[in-house]
């Protein structure tokens, strides 16, 4: 027994905007939560490591907000 062509493209489909939607979900409350840890970085200095795990959130914020931008519109 066989699925026809046409049910498997749809279920796949449904299956991407689930995957997409999830995506967006998370990448949207990392954009929120992120931010949470700059003051305990800056507080703490911003030496040779800590510099870097700074820079690396900064850029995780803002992959964050262009992927989860519109979630929920």
């Amino acid at each position: 027994m066989s699925i026809p062509a046409p049910t498997r493209l749809a279920s796949g489909r449904q299956v991407a905007g689930l995957m997409t939607g999830t995506m967006k979900a998370a990448a949207f409350w990392a954009a929120i939560a992120i931010p949470a840890t700059y003051p305990a970085l800056l507080y703490t200095g911003l030496d040779g490591g800590t510099g870097l795990l700074f820079v690396g959130l900064l850029f995780a914020n803002a992959l964050a907000l262009a992927l989860g931008h519109d979630y929920k519109r």
